[in-house]
């Protein structure tokens, strides 16, 4: 069977042009045997056919193009949401996965992100140094910032942390990374970087396994994660006990 997929793959065109003139014998065949049909009748029906569905579907052709653009939509929302520069937001912070769980926090994980340094970043004016701070967006929660390192240049030692939420179970809830430069007015990127769920779940498994203390050190943060266009950074993501999230999902649907 195999091999007679490959065989016939290798003669699709061959195919189709044999599939079209056997169906349209077998129904040239069929017609020609009914007692109260010949082929003539059944062309004559079949272009009445046509033109009706053609004067249906103009007449609904508004609500077809507004049907056709809202699939386009869903199906393209990432590469409409890169294209306009707002991929890393959320705009609605709600899903339909929330009515399972009465909208509740209990599939969410509190994690902690450590951020050590950051080197290699591109220049972005010739004239002066970059003031290099670190923005994280992650789901529902709002962007967190470090505070800004004024004329660290292409590296500086960041050592902050900063506390998220974080849904493991949710393949769309990706991490994204942004290294700005901040100006007189407004700020600059220099670098950016996206750590997809299954790699932030990994590296929170990672520092669990760990159960040591913070230490900014080689060591303790590993690999550094490679910047889009240039640099690295060095960052962990932890786990928090904390019993705020101790809730249990039985528990919050019996309150909903």
């Amino acid at each position: 069977a195999r091999r007679f997929a490959i065989w016939l793959q290798q003669r699709l065109p061959t195919f189709y042009l044999f599939i079209g003139v056997f169906n349209l014998g077998f129904i040239f065949f069929v017609v020609q045997w009914l007692p109260d049909w010949n082929f003539a009748q059944y062309l004559v029906a079949l272009v009445q056919c046509t033109v009706g569905t053609l004067q249906h579907v103009l007449q609904c052709a508004s609500s077809l193009v507004v049907i056709a653009a809202f699939c386009f939509a869903v199906a393209f929302k990432d590469r409409i949401a890169q294209l306009f520069g707002f991929d890393h937001k959320t705009i609605f912070r709600f899903k339909i996965r929330d009515l399972l769980t009465c909208l509740g926090p209990s599939r969410f994980q509190p994690i902690e992100l450590s951020v050590w340094k950051v080197d290699d970043l591109a220049s972005a004016d010739p004239f002066s140094a970059n003031n290099v701070f670190i923005e994280f967006f992650l789901g529902y929660n709002e962007p967190m910032r470090t505070r800004v390192h004024n004329n660290a240049g292409s590296g500086c030692l960041i050592k902050e942390n900063m506390q998220l939420n974080f849904d493991e179970d949710d393949e769309e809830e990706t991490l994204y990374i942004f290294v700005r430069n901040q100006k007189i007015v407004g700020h600059s990127e220099l670098a950016r970087a996206e750590i997809p769920t299954e790699r932030l779940k990994q590296m929170v498994r990672k520092a669990a396994s760990y159960g040591e203390q913070l230490r900014f050190s080689e060591e303790f943060f590993g690999d550094p994660i490679a910047l889009i266009p240039r640099g690295r950074l060095w960052l962990r993501a932890a786990p928090i006990r904390d019993e705020d999230y101790s809730q249990t999902l039985f528990q919050e649907m019996t309150q909903c």
